[in-house]
């Protein structure tokens, strides 16, 4: 199976974060004034529950993961686009509540290359400076929950 390569594209980053705000405004759970308390707990129960690398997060730390829902790039192979990719993330910052990560240039069309990768050497791991991706410290249990989070390692 082949390695797929990053592809930038800026009317794609606009498309993806007008789309993604869109979604952010417009999404309602429930009738307004419900229990944000409990959301509140849920959201630390599953915290409590995640892997010890993602609940305390540290620069450096490796995360394999589902590249093309964290990623604008686009991945192709012998110019075939593919929708759904996996790869590696790195943390290169963290906050009280938010992580930055950048993404390496390849990816994977099936989850167990990026795991792969994850567990190797990763002496042929190309990484992309330039786009920084920042994800909300509560959003990691569902993250994780829905996959695209899949494996984490600390070097």
């Amino acid at each position: 199976m082949n390695r797929l390569r990053c592809v930038h594209i800026p009317f794609l980053l606009s498309l993806i974060v007008a789309t993604a705000l869109a979604a952010g405004c417009t999404a309602s759970e429930g009738p307004a004034g419900s229990a944000p308390a409990a959301e509140q707990a849920t959201r630390t129960l599953a915290t409590a529950a995640l892997d010890p690398l993602l609940a305390q997060p540290k620069v450096g730390d490796l995360w394999a993961s589902e590249l093309s829902h964290f990623s604008v790039g686009e991945f192709s192979d012998s110019g075939r686009e593919h929708d759904t990719v996996f790869g590696l993330m790195k943390v290169v910052d963290t906050s009280d509540e938010n992580i930055v990560l950048i993404t390496e240039t390849g990816a994977w069309p099936k989850k167990q290359g990026a795991i792969n990768d994850l567990r190797g050497d990763l002496a042929d791991i190309e990484w992309d400076e330039k786009e920084r991706i920042t994800v909300r410290r509560s959003e990691l249990a569902e993250l994780v929950g829905a996959g695209r989070i899949i494996e984490t390692r600390r070097l």
